[in-house]
């Protein structure tokens, strides 16, 4: 056996040393990413905990997504929500240039149907339901997995219209791919717009979708239109990072269809504008909403609808101004019981600030009008203070002087609709110019 000598044991004790300190070097490294993986870890537990915990007591907490930022703490929670609800992202939408169809014939905001059920008239494959949601006064209506869910709707929406509602999306991500969102319309020629023969595959005589693929750091999402069950339009899947955005907080979805032409926009952002995407024969009447499948809970999932109108007709506000003498519209949009202006209305009083700047002389009085629902004396000050609100963004945001426009309020009495349905309380809800 050899055996080292003073000097040989000396540059082998080096060698060791050396070693030793690289692999300390080595441990210590992979100690503290195993350290900071573990934080990273154990902060996703303490939200995922929180969420779970808050879903077992049946609550639908609205909150901002993880990549956004942090969970708030419960006691600040309430007051992040009742923000989000708050039109402060109206600079948002100062390129949105939506205008809503003249004609309600459909409108529903579940605040009437019963909650754990299916909403009244609708028709569903799977277990979708009206839920109440934290920290709000509306209803909304909840999808399940693997449903297709039709609404009550029975009038045709002609060539020319607009769909509008309210969409919250809560995803949960924990490792697994989050289910395919989808909303479209379809027409039923003969058959009733609600179907079950549409429920496995909604076509009609013709139909489009929005499909919607929530991911970490946005969506992907496609358009397809289809004549009967012949593909007439395809846009292939797209990234989309915006979508980032809209998890945990409402956002407004627009469609206008104008014959062949088809435009959507989505918390203001137009995401599609289609001159030839839909079939031009026959008429559309149904909205449906559809969700796919996961490993999630429907409460891991968290799709939410709210607030659907459907308006036919193409808005003339010019010509009705100019030679009618008045302009009415339901789509200028306020907070519920309030007289803050929505930022989707934008397109609206953009639309009117224009044909104020092209006529110098025009003057106008802005009267506003109210559903029946609440004391009489509070829709009357309501539609006075809605009126007036109107006259302030139209004067401070868009360079209209103030003496070129009044402002009356009308309250409840002089509705232009049955305000015992949806739809007639939506039609009287509305805003009227009318040139002095």
């Amino acid at each position: 056996m050899k055996t080292f000598t003073g000097k040989r044991f000396g540059i082998w004790l080096q060698i060791m040393l050396i070693a030793l300190l690289s692999l300390q070097e080595a441990s210590a490294q992979s100690i503290l990413q195993k350290v900071t993986n573990r934080t990273e870890q154990s902060a996703t537990d303490k939200i995922l905990q929180k969420t779970d915990k808050t879903v077992s007591k049946g609550m639908d907490v609205i909150f901002e997504s993880h990549a956004q930022k942090q969970v708030p703490e419960e006691s600040n929670r309430q007051e992040n929500v009742q923000e989000n609800m708050k039109p402060q992202q109206i600079q948002a939408f100062s390129k949105y240039d939506f205008v809503p169809g003249d004609t309600v014939v459909y409108s529903n905001d579940f605040a009437t149907e019963s909650l754990g059920e299916l909403p009244t008239g609708w028709n569903s494959n799977g277990n979708s339901v009206v839920v109440k949601l934290d920290g709000q006064e509306a209803q909304w209506f909840r999808l399940s997995q693997k449903s297709t869910n039709f609404t009550d709707n029975k009038a045709q929406f002609g060539p020319h219209f607009t769909a509008e509602f309210d969409l919250l999306l809560q995803p949960e991500f924990k490792g697994w791919a989050q289910p395919s969102f989808s909303f479209g319309l379809l027409a039923s020629g003969h058959e009733d717009p609600a179907s079950n023969k549409f429920l496995n595959d909604p076509k009609g005589n013709k139909s489009f979708y929005m499909e919607i693929s929530p991911l970490t750091n946005g969506i992907n999402a496609l358009l397809e239109s289809y004549q009967k069950y012949t593909r007439y339009f395809h846009s292939p899947v797209a990234f989309n990072p915006v979508g980032k955005g809209w998890f945990g907080r409402i956002v407004h979805v627009a469609i206008q269809a104008q014959k062949e032409r088809l435009r959507i926009w989505i918390d203001g952002e137009k995401l599609y504008d289609i001159p030839k995407a839909l079939p031009i024969e026959g008429s559309y009447n149904q909205l449906f909403f559809q969700l796919g499948s996961s490993p999630y809970e429907d409460e891991q999932v968290g799709v939410f609808i709210s607030n659907i109108k459907i308006a036919k007709g193409l808005p003339d506000s010019r010509n009705k101004l100019l030679n009618e003498g008045s302009f009415s519209t339901t789509g200028i949009l306020f907070d519920s019981g309030a007289a803050v202006i929505k930022p989707e209305s934008i397109g609206v009083l953009k639309e009117i600030a224009t044909i104020l700047n092209q006529q110098s002389d025009l003057k106008l009085q802005i009267v506003g009008h109210t559903d029946d629902v609440g004391s009489e004396t509070a829709n009357q000050q309501l539609s006075e203070q809605r009126a007036l609100s109107v006259k302030s963004f139209l004067t401070q945001k868009l360079g209209i002087a103030t003496d070129r426009l009044t402002c009356q309020g009308k309250g409840e009495s002089a509705p232009v609709a049955d305000n015992k349905t949806s739809r007639g309380k939506a039609q009287n809800r509305r805003i009227e110019f009318i040139r002095m």
